[in-house]
C-alpha cells in the first residue's frame, strides 16, 4: 500500500513539476491562475486538443503550477490585425480562403482583430481527436466541444455555471432534434430567412475565446446534463424584440435567460 501511494506521490510530482524533452524547438509553459488549454493553445498557435495530446492530458481541467510542454512553431500562425479579411490574409500568405476556413475551424469569415490563425501547411501538431458519443449515434469531435464552448460563453458570460450548461443543453438538444440541423457547426450557424439563429453569431463574438468555465459546462453537458427541461430555445426576455418566441412554451427560467419548447 506505501509503495502505490509513493508512486502516486511521485507521478503527481512529475506532472507539476516536469517538461520532457520533444524533438524540434519547444517550450515548458507554467499554468496560471484563470489559464485554459485553449488560451495556452492560442497562444503558441496551437490547437488545445493538441497540447492535450502531447502533454497525455485525459481532461481539459488544469491547475497552476502544472508543467505542459509547448512545441513551438515559428510563422505557422497570423494574428488578425484591425480591418484585415480573410481575403486579405489568403493573398499574403497566397493561400485559398477555404484552406484557412478549414485549418480554423471557421464556417463562415467572421473574423476579429487579435484572433490567431493558424496557416495551412504549418507543422503544428494535431490531435487524434478524442469522439464523444451523444445520444448513442452523433459523435463529437474536439474541433465540435471548442465550438460549443465558444457559444457557451459567447451566450453566457457571467452568467451562473447552470446558465452556462443549460445554454450548451439547448444546443444540443437541438442536435438530437430532427427539426434541426444533424451537426454542432451547423446548429450554430444556421440561419433563418436569412438571419442567423443566434446573435453571437451575427455580432462575432461567436469568435471571443472561451473560459475554462465554458469548456466545463460544455462538458457537464456532453455528460447528459440538462437543467432547461428538454428546452430548444432561449431568450433574454430584457432585450428580445422577437414576439414569435415569446408564444413558446416555458421550461426554465435561469439568470438572464428564458428557456422554451
Amino acid at each position: 500500500m506505501k509503495k502505490i501511494a509513493l508512486i502516486s506521490i511521485i507521478m503527481v510530482a512529475i506532472i507539476f513539476s516536469a517538461c520532457f524533452a520533444y524533438a524540434g524547438e519547444a517550450a515548458c509553459y507554467t499554468v496560471k491562475p484563470g489559464d485554459t488549454l485553449y488560451g495556452i493553445g492560442k497562444r503558441f498557435g496551437l490547437h488545445y486538443s493538441a497540447v492535450m495530446k502531447i502533454n497525455k492530458l485525459d481532461s481539459i481541467i488544469i491547475r497552476p503550477g502544472m508543467k505542459l510542454n509547448i512545441p513551438v512553431e515559428k510563422g505557422s500562425f497570423h494574428i488578425v490585425k484591425e480591418g484585415e479579411t480573410l481575403y486579405a490574409i489568403s493573398r499574403k500568405y497566397d493561400v485559398m480562403v477555404t484552406e484557412i476556413k478549414n485549418r480554423n475551424n471557421l464556417s463562415d469569415n467572421l473574423i476579429v482583430p487579435g484572433m490567431r490563425l493558424l496557416l495551412p501547411g504549418t507543422a503544428v501538431a494535431v490531435s487524434g481527436h478524442a469522439q464523444r458519443v451523444l445520444s448513442g449515434s452523433t459523435s463529437l469531435d474536439s474541433d465540435d466541444i471548442l465550438l460549443l464552448a465558444k457559444m457557451i460563453y459567447a451566450e453566457s458570460r457571467g452568467e451562473s455555471l447552470k446558465g452556462q450548461i443549460a445554454v450548451a443543453a439547448v444546443i444540443l438538444n437541438r442536435l438530437k432534434s430532427r427539426e434541426f440541423p444533424s451537426t454542432i457547426d451547423e446548429v450554430i450557424f444556421q440561419k433563418t430567412k436569412g438571419v442567423y439563429q443566434f446573435t453571437p453569431v451575427a455580432n462575432g463574438k461567436i469568435n471571443l475565446e472561451p473560459d475554462r468555465s465554458s469548456f466545463y459546462a460544455a462538458e457537464r453537458a456532453l455528460k447528459g446534463e440538462d437543467p432547461t427541461n428538454g428546452a430548444l430555445f432561449f431568450y433574454n426576455p430584457e432585450i428580445s424584440s422577437d414576439t414569435w418566441i415569446k408564444t413558446l412554451p416555458v421550461t426554465k427560467v435561469i439568470g438572464n435567460h428564458v428557456f422554451a419548447r
